[in-house]
Order: C-alpha cells, then sequence, then structure tokens
C-alpha cells in the first residue's frame, strides 16, 4: 500500500528549487501496437525475448514480463561507468517479487558493471563497479509494495549512489556483494532478466540446489537513463499529476474456477484462465481443463492445467484442497536424486485428462501422468533412455453427493518397490493469502468407523522467523482411524476414507516455514524449476499441505500397484462421515430377482454391480441394510441394460421418495444403465428396476 502520509512526505520533500533539467541519454518505451521497445534518444527498436503482454502505466505503456522468460538487450550506455554523474528511473509493477536479486537493468562491459533491481523480498538494490575496483553495493531498507506501481530510482554523484521510491529517498545500507555470475548472455545491457542462473533465495531451504534462469515479473514501463542524478525537483516532474489511488497494490489474480456456481451435475471440458502475462506462452487451446460441478451447492472438482492437472476440490467460497498424487523421490529411483511427481512437470509435458463417463447419475475423469523430476523432465524408475519409467492412472468415480472414489494405478519396472507417497492433504492458496487465510488451526481430526473422533492443532506462530511448524508429527490417543476431515475455512470441507486398514496419518512439519504450517510457492502456477521453495510472504500462488496417508494396497500385479481412496466435500463433521465410510467399506448385502444375473458391491466404484442379464424384464435389488451395513447414497451399475428404465424405491413400510438419477453409458462393450439413489437407510430397502415403455 503507498500510505497518503508517504505521498504527502513525498511532496514536501520534493519542494525545492528547480534547476536545469538533466538530459536524457536512453529512453526505453514500449509501443504496443509493434510489440516492440523503442530506444527514443537512438531510434533502436527492441525486439522482447521470451513471452510478454502489453500493460498501461501510470505514464503511458508499459511491458508486462512473464517471470520466466523475458528479456530486453540493449547497447552499453557508456555513461553508468565513467565516473561521472548520472541517474536511472522507471516505473516498476512487481506482479511477484523475484525468486532472487532480479535486476531491473543490468549492464556489463569490460569497463566494469551496474546491476539496478530488486531483491527477493521487495527492496531495491544497487551495485556497481569498475575495472580494478571493489563492487559497492546498497540495499533499500524501504520495499517496493507487491502489485502496486511505483517510481523507482538510482542516482550516482561523486561516487555515491542513492535509491528512492515514489520521490522519497530510500534509506540504503551496504550490503555484502553479490556472488558474481558466471558468464551468461554476451549483450552489455539487459532489462528485466539475469544474465546468468541464480540459486532461488533462501539456497539453504531449496531442493534441488540447482540455479535456475528468471525474469521480473511484473511491468516495467518509461525506463530512462539521465546524465545527472536526480534532483527532488526532477523527480517531482516524473510524478507530476500521479495520485496516490494509482500507485495503490491490485488485488492479486484468484485462483480460476467455473463462475456459474451450482448446476447439473457433470463433468465438463472448459479451459479456465488465470492472468494474462501466466496464460500468454502456455500451449492451450479450447477444452483444455476438466471441470465437475454439483447440483447442492457452487462446489466443485477442478482439474486445471495450472495445476498440473493434480485434481483439487474446491469449496463454495473457493477454498482448494488436494490429495496429491503419487510420487517417488531420492536415487537412484528418481534419477536427478529429487522428487519424481506431477507437481515438477513444469510445462505439463506428460499429464492429460479426460472424461470417461458424464451423466445426472455420476462422472468418471482419467488423469494419466508421468512421475518426473524437475531439472531434465526425467522419469522415475528409468535407468536407461529406452525404459519406460513410473506412470501413473487415476480414475475419479465421482458422484452428486460431492464425494469420489480414486483408485491409483502406479506403473513401474518395480513392483515390489512402490512410491514413497500416494496421499498428501495440500492446500492451494491464491496470491494474496496465506495457509492461516485458507486453513483453522485446530486444521485435522481423524475418526474412526464407531463415530469416535479427536482434532489436531498447529500452534499459531507469533514471531515472523523462519522455523519448522510445531504442529504434531504423529497423531496419537484414537483406535483405529479410518477417516480424515481438514478444517478449511468454508463449510464444505475436505474428507477421504481409507479403502482399507489399518491406516497410519502422520503430521508434516518437515522444513522451515513463514507460517505455522509448511508454506511454499514453487506450485501452482509458478514455472521455476524447482520441486521446494519456501514461500517469504503471499505475493504468489503457494500451498501447504498438513498430513499423508498411508494404508494397504488394493492390488498389485508384475507391473502395477494400486490403492483406493474415498475422498470428497461435506458440510458434516469428521465423526459424522461413520456412516458413510461404513456403507463403503462395508455395503449392505444385496440380492438380485429377476431377468437372471449376479450382483456384487465395487469398492472402487462405490457401487453395485449387476452382470449377467439374462432377459430383458424388471428386476428387483433388495439391500439388507442395518447399522453396521448402511445404505449411504447408493449406485447401481447395470451392463447390458438396454433402453430406458422406471424405477421404484420402497421399504417395508412402503414406497420411498428419492430422487434417482439415470445415466445410460454406451461403450464398445455394450451398454450400461448407471443409477444414483440419494437415501440413507438402516433397513431392508428394495430398488425396482423396469424398462420403460417406448414413449415415456
Amino acid at each position: 500500500m503507498f500510505p497518503t502520509s508517504r505521498f504527502a512526505l513525498a511532496v514536501a520533500l520534493l519542494a525545492s528549487s528547480a534547476h536545469a533539467a538533466p538530459a536524457t541519454l536512453a529512453r526505453f518505451a514500449f509501443d504496443p501496437a509493434a510489440k516492440q521497445v523503442v530506444e527514443t534518444v537512438s531510434g533502436d527498436r527492441i525486439a522482447p525475448a521470451g513471452s510478454f503482454v502489453a500493460s498501461e502505466g501510470p505514464r503511458g505503456p508499459a511491458i508486462r514480463l512473464d517471470g520466466d522468460t523475458t528479456s530486453l538487450s540493449g547497447k552499453a550506455i557508456p555513461r553508468l561507468l565513467d565516473g561521472g554523474a548520472w541517474a536511472i528511473s522507471a516505473w516498476l509493477r512487481l506482479d511477484a517479487l523475484p525468486w532472487n536479486d532480479a535486476p531491473i537493468l543490468d549492464q556489463k562491459t569490460p569497463e566494469g558493471s551496474i546491476f539496478f533491481g530488486v531483491d527477493p523480498w521487495g527492496h531495491l538494490i544497487a551495485q556497481r563497479a569498475t575495472t580494478g575496483t571493489k563492487a559497492g553495493r546498497i540495499i533499500s531498507q524501504e520495499r517496493v509494495d507487491a502489485r502496486a506501481w511505483a517510481l523507482v530510482t538510482l542516482s550516482y554523484r561523486n561516487g555515491a549512489m542513492t535509491l528512492g521510491i515514489n520521490g522519497v529517498p530510500a534509506h540504503a545500507g551496504a550490503a555484502d556483494p553479490a556472488l558474481e555470475q558466471a558468464s551468461g548472455a554476451v549483450t552489455p545491457l539487459l532489462i528485466g532478466r539475469l544474465r546468468s542462473p541464480a540459486l532461488p533465495f533462501p539456497s539453504n531451504a531449496i531442493h534441488p540446489i540447482l540455479p535456475v534462469y528468471f525474469s521480473l515479473e511484473g511491468s516495467i514501463g518509461d525506463l530512462a537513463v539521465y546524465d545527472q542524478a536526480l534532483s527532488a525537483a526532477e523527480t517531482r516532474r516524473l510524478m507530476a499529476g500521479i495520485k496516490p489511488a494509482q500507485l495503490a497494490p491490485a488485488p492479486a489474480p484468484p485462483l480460476p474456477r467455473w463462475q456459474g456456481g451450482a448446476g447439473p451435475f457433470g463433468a465438463f471440458k472448459t479451459t479456465l484462465s488465470y492472468d494474462a502475462s501466466w496464460d500468454a506462452p502456455r500451449r492451450v487451446g479450447p477444452d483444455a481443463d476438466v471441470v465437475v460441478r454439483f447440483p447442492q451447492a457452487p462446489i466443485q472438482l477442478i482439474f486445471w492445467q495450472g495445476a498440473n492437472y493434480i485434481p483439487a476440490w474446491v469449496t463454495e467460497n473457493g477454498r482448494w484442497y488436494s490429495d496429491e498424487f503419487m510420487e517417488i523421490y531420492g536415487k537412484p529411483r528418481c534419477p536427478d536424486g529429487e522428487d519424481c511427481e506431477p507437481m515438477s512437470d513444469k510445462q505439463v509435458r506428460y499429464s492429460h485428462v479426460e472424461i470417461l463417463e458424464s451423466t445426472p447419475a455420476r462422472a468418471v475423469v482419467h488423469w494419466r501422468y508421468a512421475l518426473s523430476e524437475v531439472e531434465n523432465a526425467r522419469l522415475a524408475d528409468a535407468p536407461d533412455p529406452s525404459a519406460w519409467g513410473a506412470w501413473a492412472d487415476e480414475y475419479w468415480t465421482i458422484y452428486p453427493d460431492g464425494g469420489a472414489v480414486r483408485r491409483q494405478v502406479l506403473w513401474t519396472d518395480n513392483p515390489g518397490r512402490e512410491a514413497s507417497e500416494f496421499q498428501e492433504s495440500i492446500i492451494i492458496i491464491p496470491a494474496g493469502q496465506t495457509p492461516e487465510d485458507n486453513l483453522n488451526l485446530d486444521a485435522l481430526s481423524l475418526a474412526n468407523l464407531k463415530g469416535e473422533a479427536k482434532s489436531f492443532t498447529w500452534p499459531q506462530r507469533t514471531a515472523t522467523d523462519f522455523a519448522k511448524p510445531r504442529g504434531a508429527d504423529h497423531f496419537t490417543g484414537l483406535d483405529d482411524p479410518m477417516i480424515q476431515w481438514v478444517n478449511l475455512q468454508s463449510d464444505w470441507k475436505p474428507f477421504q476414507v481409507a479403502s482399507s486398514g489399518p491406516a497410519k496419518f502422520e503430521g508434516i512439519n518437515w522444513e522451515p516455514s513463514m507460517s505455522s504450517f509448511e508454506w511454499w510457492n514453487h506450485w501452482p502456477v509458478a514455472q521455476i524449476r524447482s520441486s521446494g521453495r519456501p514461500a517469504l510472504t503471499s505475493d504468489r500462488p503457494s500451498h501447504t499441505s498438513i498430513s499423508h496417508i498411508a494404508w494397504p494396497i488394493w492390488e498389485k500385479t508384475d507391473q502395477t500397484i494400486s490403492r483406493v481412496l474415498m475422498t470428497g466435500l461435506t458440510t458434516g463433521s469428521a465423526a459424522s462421515l461413520a456412516p458413510r465410510a461404513r456403507s463403503w467399506l462395508t455395503p449392505a448385502p444385496a440380492s438380485l430377482r429377476g431377468a437372471g444375473g449376479t450382483i456384487r458391491y465395487d469398492q472402487t466404484q462405490r457401487a453395485y454391480v449387476i452382470e449377467g442379464l439374462t432377459a430383458s424384464g424388471p428386476i428387483e435389488i433388495e439391500l439388507n441394510a442395518d447399522v453396521q451395513h448402511p445404505l449411504v447414497n447408493p449406485a447401481f451399475v447395470i451392463n447390458g441394460w438396454q433402453g430406458e428404465v422406471s424405477t421404484m424405491l420402497s421399504n417395508d413400510s412402503g414406497a420411498i421418495h428419492a430422487d434417482v438419477q439415470i445415466g445410460q453409458v454406451q461403450r464398445l462393450e455394450g451398454s450400461s444403465l448407471i443409477v444414483y439413489v440419494p437415501l440413507e437407510a438402516t433397513g431392508r430397502t428394495r430398488l425396482t428396476l423396469s424398462p420403460a415403455p417406448r414413449g415415456s
């Protein structure tokens, strides 16, 4: 925020006598029509490299850099190194703080170097060195606010540099000289991009330890170099007519979602836009993403390429939750020794999502991905280029009640050694927010099938230090937990049920953080080649993790390992989920009458499956539910059913009314009827399915 008091101070400080205006040695202005930057003194035109979009600054058009690829190169400006006085000014708007020191202007020639930029906290920094002299480096105490336009200046006179933000001198102190970068780009002048790769900050807390290229993420407008240090009068002229409101921070872009709210249930193809600068370089066309919509509330299940298609439950008020993915880490299985996972697939080379079914009764979404590492996009369990490596298929069977069954299949040449992880409880956080803005401190509850529950709390972080969270590493005090409930700041809460036991739940408090919870911003959205970069502030989209679930393997073959998990959103408590869990884990016995065939319960579909029908007449399904084997929104898959259907639901007291949903699915092998019954019962219940007369 640009406080009014600071603006008033700027006006007072600038009220000094005018003197001869400095001559402009170079001015870089963006021409949106030509999509070029014009150096107006020489007339040179510079074609920006990488991805960029047009922006509008306080003084006209500006260029918006994507934080990853954008750069501008030009000719050296001799005055910056000849010993005479000079100044640099620019209008700057940071969409996010840089990963480490990033230049606004960086000049390097045989005569010396000048670096004027921003550090990872938003401080202005400047460093100047000439041949045979030790580099001098200063850093401002004040910071440039994220998403707010600021006039930033650097002046040099009589061997001293001074910094300014919005016309106010920035109190600067000396800093340790930056590490000399390896020789990189040979162009003498670079605007907005690193000359050579650098480690993200803080380098002792990132993984892998990998120097990377990056750019400023934000807009630069009216960048100019003058032949004198800027006086108060000159800075006042540069800020003339600017109102405080023009310098106030703009809101961060929200994470995308379907904006139409609740509606008819189903899975839908769409393309979710995030932000113009981020969207611009992506190879994305129509129908790139999948959104599952629900009828009872504006909740969603989203498979978005900005999160590498990692599925996320989105609550009624926009909180995002994910159950992660399969991951293999560490050598030799992960070739570069770090994290092989879809989160590391920055350009979404290996991840793909498709809709297998979408009817009023249920949706089935297939997500396929490779377990790749971030540095060279190599795959886990692939010791040589001819190896297939580790791949994953996930089948999400989703019902209108906001619940799904997630069947994970890991393909590997090392089936005796499963993935390091199959689940992690992740909250995805939009820019401008912290973990504490999304997650209550009593963040997690566990429950067992008896309906007994226990909650666990993370202590509030009061200090601003960088330290490990102090939540529980091991959740004790509850016998045989099978259910997890995550306490988002929303009405709808994420839940999980393990498909078999014993299930083990462990807390995540391993890495230092600025939050009460672990907190990283290398994902989502970020293109930085990193699988672990702690968030220093809320400038970027980020995520936090609070727990892992480990539970027995569902199925194993020579090439695959599978697990099954129930997941979804609920408005109930952890304890209230026990009947729902029992209905899935210990389903009500079922029998079938009429039309032949057999009936069985398929836990991977959360449905009773009927096969082998020998006639086309009515069938009656009798379900002998009780407290230990309840019915909670049962579903039925009738393979081989032809044509329309009418339904009748009853118990020993007579007919039952329920808004039964019907789906017809055509496959190469034949047709299937899907029936979803929104009903909770603990007594004997009958469902009769009859072929509907033509025209009904």
